[in-house]
């Protein structure tokens, strides 16, 4: 049996679309049921829910009053009744056969506790059409490869995870610690133990970037910090790309300041490895011109930096938090 977790907190947008669309997919041969784990929504989505369950015998509604992700997700495992477990999002967009195909590729890879696919990333405005490919590309996220739609193989992680149940038995359940990266983590423990996570590129879903400066600061600055905290845990890194960036921006400052100290007259020295890095960003910007447009192209500077100093803020930030002032042990 399978079971679909959805963590859900005021949905009401896109809620019933979501459900509709499970419940839609091609035959799926496996029974399976839906558990919406609800952070006491209070925008009309748990009247929809409601509403829905009319119509779907298998669709739970489960309260999660802590309304924090990770809480959602362990209520969704320990609720489950299927052998697999399945975690969507409440707004996710994915094709008629994913759930199909995500039995399937689990079936051919026995082998694997965990398999999932790419995220395809889009953008609403040109802005975030310019995130889309940042996301997508070695410049903005390094070897990410859940990140890259045609990669096919073992990852670190999966998004839109389908796992199976017996992994929360051997390895513990989501941490609840963490507001952000949870999944992160958890994945991390699995590879830790050498548990294998397989992506293919036939289970695709999509992912809609945030549309503005603001919103994807803050995304990624969250990213960064929680990020800290799972170092913190581990007491090695998910992957030696996740300091690169606060590395990166924190060798600028100390050579900023070297070089005023030993000479101001040197203050070209504290400018040349930004200066190589904002031009690799315009260079690869003016690249992208013919694919991607003028009107997208000339974001994608601007898209990466903030993704990259954003992260090292919240790393470091993060870093303070969790192993300076201990905010947990």
């Amino acid at each position: 049996m399978l079971s679909i977790i959805i963590p859900c907190r005021n949905e009401k947008r896109f809620i019933r679309e979501t459900i509709t669309t499970i419940f839609n997919q091609k035959k799926i041969d496996d029974q399976f049921e839906v558990l919406v784990v609800d952070g006491m929504s209070d925008d009309g989505t748990r009247e929809i829910l409601f509403d829905l369950q009319k119509s779907y015998n298998s669709l739970r509604i489960i309260d999660n009053p802590q309304k924090i992700t990770p809480v959602a997700l362990n209520l969704g495992v320990k609720n489950a009744s299927g052998e697999l477990i399945l975690i969507l999002g409440a707004h996710s967009e994915f094709g008629e056969d994913f759930i199909c195909n995500s039995l399937q590729l689990i079936r051919d890879h026995p082998e694997a506790v965990c398999i999932g696919g790419p995220l395809i990333h889009e953008g609403q405005n040109n802005f975030a059409k310019a995130v889309a490919i940042s996301m997508t590309s070695m410049i903005g996220v390094g070897n990410a490869a859940h990140r890259f739609p045609d990669f096919e193989g073992y990852a670190e992680m999966a998004c839109f995870p389908l796992y199976r149940k017996e992994v929360f038995t051997k390895y513990g359940y989501f941490d609840e610690r963490l507001i952000r990266n949870q999944d992160d983590e958890f994945a991390f423990r699995l590879t830790k133990n050498n548990e294998k996570i397989f992506l293919s590129n036939k289970v695709k879903a999509k992912y809609f970037v945030r549309d503005s400066v603001k919103k994807l600061f803050s995304q990624y600055f969250d990213y960064g910090y929680w990020k800290a905290a799972v170092l913190k845990i581990h007491k090695i890194p998910i992957s030696f790309r996740h300091l690169v960036p606060a590395v990166f921006f924190s060798l600028i400052i100390l050579l900023v300041i070297i070089s005023f100290l030993i000479n101001p007259k040197y203050w070209f020295i504290g400018i040349l490895l930004p200066g190589i890095y904002l031009l690799s960003l315009v260079i690869y910007s003016l690249s992208s011109i013919k694919k991607s447009g003028f009107n997208v192209a000339k974001f994608l500077p601007i898209s990466i930096l903030i993704m990259h100093f954003s992260y090292a803020c919240g790393f470091v930030s993060g870093i303070i938090d969790f192993f300076i002032k201990k905010k947990f042990n």
